[in-house]
């Protein structure tokens, strides 16, 4: 006999089958820190989205917005489930940051309740994936389009609960980033968004540790080929 507990995870269910019986089970891998990046990554072209119905509530709303393509839609009181498929293919072509808005209404503009969730879709999640092991290499230091950029506190070795990054084009703006998790990804829309090109300095602190800053400098050059005469 097994009885089935339902954990929610944000706006998704994780089934734990728990057995009652004196048996051996088949070992699982289970990522217990629950501020991992693991937990915001895609690793399927197939995303089950489920939540539950607030008493109050009439319809529901799910709007998921990335870089490069949005979803919407509204459901009647009912549905408690949405397959999302943020790509076709088996393998992404392309890496994002979605962030996903669940709200339940309880008419047309009344809101009962609203849940966000943020998932990132990059190659390494769906399996072999190309690798620069040349440190030095010049691809390094340049960005051409829009970029998923991971943080994690571990690569500051702290505990820190929260993160923020700042983004500044030499001679030009800064933008500041917080994060209310110390584990993730953010999406820097790069293209069409004013940042230009030239040269930008990126700075990544956790919370608590203001002395221990992560720095990169990377230059977006120019689009085309460039020719150089002598």
């Amino acid at each position: 006999m097994v009885s089935r507990r339902s954990v929610w995870i944000g706006m998704t269910a994780v089934y734990v089958l728990v057995s009652v019986i004196a048996a051996d089970s088949v070992p699982a891998v289970i990522d217990g820190d629950l501020r991992g990046s693991r937990w915001s990554t895609v690793f399927t072209n197939a995303v089950p989205l489920t939540w539950d119905w607030n008493d109050a509530a009439t319809r529901v709303e799910l709007n998921i917005h990335g870089m490069t393509a949005t979803w919407a839609t509204n459901f009647t009181a009912g549905t408690t489930h949405y397959l999302w498929r943020p790509f076709t293919s088996e393998v992404p072509m392309v890496e994002d940051v979605y962030t996903a808005t669940l709200t339940l209404f309880t008419d047309e503009i009344h809101v009962a309740e609203a849940f966000t969730s943020r998932l990132a879709v990059v190659t390494g999640a769906f399996g072999e994936t190309s690798v620069n092991a040349v440190s030095n290499s010049l691809a390094w230091g340049k960005v051409r389009t829009d970029a998923v950029v991971p943080y994690d506190a571990a690569f500051a070795a702290t505990n820190a609960a929260s993160a923020q990054l700042v983004i500044a084009k030499v001679g030009g703006v800064t933008r500041t980033n917080s994060f209310a998790d110390a584990a993730g990804y953010f999406g820097w829309k790069i293209k069409n968004s004013g940042w230009g090109y030239g040269v930008f300095d990126l700075a990544l602190t956790f919370s608590g540790r203001s002395a221990d800053i992560l720095t990169a400098e990377l230059t977006r050059p120019l689009d085309g080929t460039m020719i150089k005469m002598r």
